[in-house]
C-alpha cells in the first residue's frame, strides 16, 4: 500500500513511520492488519472473516475517538481511517463510509492539510481518494480545499511538491466542473485552466518523458509509450491530462446551430481521446506507478468508455 500512499511524499511516511507507530498504536496496527488480510484474501480467494475481525477491532477503538472532542483526533487516527478507506475500496459495493469519515476529519480539523508529517501525508492520500470518487461519480469533491492552502508544497520546488500541486489543481477542477449550482461563475474554470497550463509550462524538465513512442495501428500499439523517470512524475503528468479532459467536457459552448454543435462535439471528442490515450499510455508504460492504473480505470469510467 505504501507504494501508492507515498507516491507524492518524498519522506515516505506510510512506508517508514506508519509501521513504527503501529508498534505502539493499536488503532493503526489493526487498520494495517485489516487491509493486509483483505489484500491477501483477495489474492488467494479465501474467506474474509479474519480481515473483518481486524476491521471491527479497529472500529471499536476509532468510534469513541471520533465521537469525542476534536483534539482527540490525531494524525494517527487520520492515518488509520485512511488505511481503512483502502480496505473499503476492495468491497464489491463501495459504500464510501470511510471516505465520508476522512473528509469529515479533514473538514473539521483544519490543520492536517498543512501540518507536515504523517498528518499531511494522510490528508493528501485522502484528497486523492476523494478525487477518484469524484471522477467516477461526476460529483463535486467533498473535501474543503482551503484546508491545504498553507501546505509547503506551494512553496517548495522539488518534484514531489510539483506533483502535489497538480493533484490540487485537478481537485479544483473537479470542485467546480461537477458543481451544477448555477451561481458558480463560469470564468472560474477558465482561471483554473490557466493555472493548469502555467503548471505545464513551468514544470521541471524531469517531468518530460525519457522516451516517447506514438501509438500505431500498423504495429498493434494501441496506446502511446510514455516512459517517465519516477512514479511521482507519472502522477503529475497523468493528473494534468485528466484535468484537461474534465476541462474539455466542461468548457463546451452551446451553439444554436446544429452543424456548429456537431463540429464542436467532434472537436471535444478528439481532444478528450488524445488526453485519455496519454493517461492510459502512462499507466501501461510505468508499472511501478501502481496508482496510475487505478486512475486510468477511473478516467475510462468518467469518460464512459
Amino acid at each position: 500500500m505504501a507504494l501508492w500512499a507515498d507516491i507524492t511524499d518524498s519522506q515516505r511516511h506510510f512506508e517508514i513511520e506508519v509501521p513504527l507507530r503501529a508498534l505502539e498504536e493499536p488503532v493503526l496496527r489493526y487498520a494495517i492488519f485489516a487491509f493486509s488480510s483483505r489484500h491477501i484474501d483477495r489474492q488467494r480467494q479465501k474467506d474474509i472473516s479474519e480481515a473483518l475481525q481486524y476491521h471491527n477491532h479497529c472500529l471499536q477503538l476509532l468510534i469513541p475517538v471520533l465521537s469525542g472532542p476534536r483534539d482527540r483526533i490525531t494524525d494517527t487516527v487520520l492515518a488509520a481511517v485512511a488505511i481503512l478507506r483502502q480496505h473499503e475500496e476492495m468491497d464489491c459495493e463501495d459504500n464510501q463510509f470511510h471516505l465520508t469519515g476522512t473528509t469529515r476529519i479533514l473538514n473539521t480539523v483544519s490543520s492536517f492539510g498543512s501540518s507536515g508529517g504523517l498528518g499531511e501525508a494522510a490528508a493528501w492520500l485522502c484528497l486523492r481518494e476523494d478525487i477518484y470518487i469524484s471522477l467516477i461519480s461526476q460529483r463535486p469533491l467533498r473535501t474543503e480545499l482551503h484546508r491545504f492552502s498553507n501546505s509547503d508544497v506551494f512553496h517548495r520546488e522539488d518534484d514531489f511538491a510539483w506533483a502535489s500541486r497538480m493533484v490540487f489543481l485537478l481537485a479544483k477542477v473537479l470542485k467546480y466542473a461537477f458543481n451544477y449550482d448555477r451561481t458558480v461563475n463560469p470564468s472560474r474554470l477558465e482561471d483554473i485552466g490557466k493555472e493548469i497550463e502555467n503548471w505545464n509550462a513551468r514544470k521541471p524538465s524531469t517531468f518530460q518523458p525519457i522516451q516517447y513512442v506514438p501509438r500505431s495501428n500498423e504495429v498493434h500499439r494501441r496506446f502511446p509509450g510514455v516512459w517517465m523517470l519516477l512514479p511521482v512524475h507519472v502522477v503529475g503528468v497523468q493528473y494534468y491530462h485528466i484535468a484537461q479532459i474534465i476541462l474539455a467536457f466542461s468548457n463546451r459552448p452551446s451553439p444554436s446551430l446544429a452543424y456548429e454543435s456537431f463540429k464542436q462535439a467532434r472537436n471535444i471528442e478528439k481532444i478528450v481521446r488524445g488526453h485519455l490515450l496519454t493517461v492510459l499510455g502512462l499507466a501501461k508504460s510505468n508499472p511501478r506507478a501502481e496508482n496510475t492504473l487505478f486512475t486510468a480505470r477511473h478516467s475510462l469510467v468518467s469518460c464512459e468508455f
